[in-house]
């Protein structure tokens, strides 16, 4: 079979069923707009980042048509390539499954709600920001399955900075206004788990 093919498929079939997995969390945000919000963020960085990230995955729906990829055809870059698209894969489903462990508390938006509380449980005892570290990790892994530069370099150059500058705001936000955050911040890391105490 094709390398190309099989990618190809890969991310289609992956981006089919991410869509359908997400499709629950979409209802739950609309439902969340009527919420009795307690504070918000305001900041480019609320929209910035996630545009960043909607421009990255259109380019990666024109990666599968070939636009933007460089050709090789070294038999070990095409082994790279394969373990990129099954890094692909499961950090989308780390991205997804981040999500739903928020349930009620996620949102796009750097939000505090009225009944609002901290989620510290599954990937969360570990890292606070597993959303953001899934995002940049499947968009660069896409970019090195489809060998297209323009979405390695967006990822690297654009998403990459926007989204520590994110979470920096964020969590100075959740510390001001999250019962918690402070000791939560003590015992976990921002992008990789703690590995001292």
């Amino acid at each position: 079979m094709n390398v190309d093919y099989l990618i190809n498929l890969i991310i289609v079939i992956n981006i089919i069923l991410n869509a359908s997995a997400n499709i629950p969390v979409v209802g739950q945000t609309f439902k969340k707009k009527l919420q009795p919000v307690l504070t918000k963020a305001e900041s480019y960085l609320q929209s910035l980042p996630k545009t960043i990230s909607t421009i990255i995955f259109l380019m990666i729906i024109l990666g599968l048509f070939g636009i933007g990829k460089i050709q090789i055809e070294d038999q070990s870059i095409q082994l790279l390539r394969i373990i990129s698209v099954l890094l692909f894969v499961i950090f989308s489903w780390v991205q997804i499954y981040s999500i739903k462990l928020l349930g009620e508390f996620y949102s796009p938006d750097i939000i505090i709600y009225k009944q609002h509380r901290l989620i510290d449980k599954g990937i969360y005892k570990v890292i606070r920001h597993p959303i953001y570290v899934s995002q940049i990790f499947q968009d660069f892994f896409a970019g090195i399955a489809l060998m297209n530069l323009p979405i390695i370099f967006m990822t690297i150059f654009l998403e990459v900075p926007l989204y520590i500058a994110r979470t920096n705001l964020e969590e100075k936000f959740l510390e001001r206004n999250l019962t918690g955050y402070i000791d939560y911040k003590k015992r976990t890391g921002k992008w990789l788990p703690k590995i001292m105490k």
